[in-house]
């Protein structure tokens, strides 16, 4: 039996009574004066018990109470929440280069702990270089432009062949409709379309939904470090995915680099790999970085289209009235001979009504992608120190009922104007920030 003085124990209570005493202090001290308000929150697990599933809904209800722009300890960090069109608008338009840079998680650091890439890059010189540059030369290939149709339309062929061969089955539209998407990127991205029952295509595909589910299933790990542990087998499937989705784009790179001419530049990675040789090491182009543009491409482009789709999809099941008028609407404009095209677009205001309420509905993005405080500034009246995380809450500007009145109900009326058939515009519809 090992005897320890009563005075050595007093001393080892009085240290940890300090310590605790200490992150206690920590934890509630504001980063600033005229900090953002926000509720209280338990030391090391922070707010978290304010929230239940649907976290973008309770944090709605948390802006009800404290404002547009308030805080919340995630975990052990603080972050500012914004909500609500004014608040986001200054934030992101406004004050853009204010919040440019992005934070540093434990997520991204499993696989890109150099945060490169266009995504999640810090806002420096090298990430504003490479994000011009594959603004420039994605659009260079046709994407948002009327250029890309043609590429869109012939996928589309594709596609209704494919749901012609399988008619009167029982089928997961997602998984084909998913294929058609990423190969629209592939034709970009690589230079080629993928069969869609190419066995290597079929996994990658699949890998990267699986990628983007296991990441929603970890990415509270970014708060809650001490229950890391305990979900191995999560951030095993994470790593793994995200593993596969990368040796998929690197094999990609290694195929163009065999044949690479630098007289003929037929796709992304072709102009990457022309633009390192220009430049030679001034530029920040290494494989990595390529594989992880890749991969920031495909996540951008695929799921978010997929996901719009298939909701669009849902609505129509469920709402066979407003099908029927938009079946009409195309009937009478394009007819059953030919595909739609984007000059048909003014003579479609009740169509064009329809998929942007889908987008309003569906809000396929409740967050937009994290940012952090570049510098000390302002929001809504409140101190931001420079670091600062900041969470946007993109679902408060679609389901605001002080916006949108019923904003649970999908109603194409909300966007068009029947007296003069014509689409209505809306401050408050922003579906693409991030």
């Amino acid at each position: 039996m090992i005897f320890v003085p009563t005075d050595l124990v007093s001393l080892l209570v009085l240290l940890m009574t300090m310590l605790l005493a200490w992150i206690t202090t920590q934890h509630y001290l504001a980063p600033c004066k005229n900090f953002p308000p926000g509720p209280w929150g338990l030391p090391i697990i922070g707010s978290f018990m304010y929230f239940g599933s649907d976290i973008h809904t309770d944090m709605m209800k948390l802006s009800k109470k404290y404002g547009d722009v308030y805080s919340l300890k995630m975990g052990s960090h603080t972050a500012t929440v914004v909500s609500g069109v004014k608040a986001i608008q200054e934030c992101l338009v406004q004050k853009g280069n204010d919040f440019a840079d992005r934070p540093d998680t434990w997520t991204i650091g499993l696989f890109n702990p150099r945060c490169e890439g266009i995504v999640r890059g810090h806002f420096d010189n090298k990430w504003q270089h490479r994000r011009q540059f594959a603004h420039a030369t994605l659009r260079s290939f046709g994407f948002g432009k009327t250029c890309m149709e043609s590429k869109i339309c012939e996928e589309i062929l594709f596609l209704l062949d494919e749901f012609r061969d399988i008619q009167n089955q029982p089928i997961n539209a997602g998984n084909i409709i998913n294929r058609s998407v990423s190969n629209i990127i592939c034709s970009i991205t690589f230079g080629k379309r993928f069969k869609y029952s190419d066995p290597n295509f079929i996994f990658i595909v699949d890998i990267l939904g699986k990628c983007f589910e296991s990441h929603g299933k970890v990415y509270v790990l970014d708060f809650l470090p001490f229950v890391r542990p305990f979900n191995q087998s999560n951030i095993k499937t994470f790593i793994a995915t995200r593993k596969d989705v990368e040796k998929f784009c690197k094999q990609q790179i290694d195929e163009h680099r065999e044949v690479f001419d630098p007289n003929h530049i037929g796709d992304f990675i072709d102009a990457c790999l022309a633009e390192r040789t220009k430049h030679n090491s001034k530029v920040d182009f290494t494989d990595d970085q390529l594989k992880f543009m890749l991969v920031d491409i495909f996540g951008a482009g695929t799921e978010t289209v997929v996901t719009t789709l298939i909701w669009g999809l849902l609505f129509m099941v469920l709402h066979p009235e407003i099908q029927e008028i938009v079946y009409n609407e195309l009937d009478q404009v394009v007819g059953a001979n030919r595909l739609p095209r984007l000059n048909d677009r003014k003579h479609l205001p009740y169509t064009e009504a329809t998929l942007l309420e889908i987008q309003r509905i569906g809000s396929i993005l409740p967050f937009a992608l994290p940012h952090r405080a570049l510098r000390d500034t302002t929001l809504g009246g409140y101190n931001i120190p420079s670091g600062t995380a900041v969470t946007i809450l993109l679902w408060s500007i679609h389901r605001d009922p002080n916006t949108w009145p019923d904003p649970d109900k999908f109603d194409p009326m909300r966007f068009y104007d029947e007296k003069n058939n014509t689409v209505k515009k809306s401050e408050n519809f922003m579906p693409f920030l991030q």
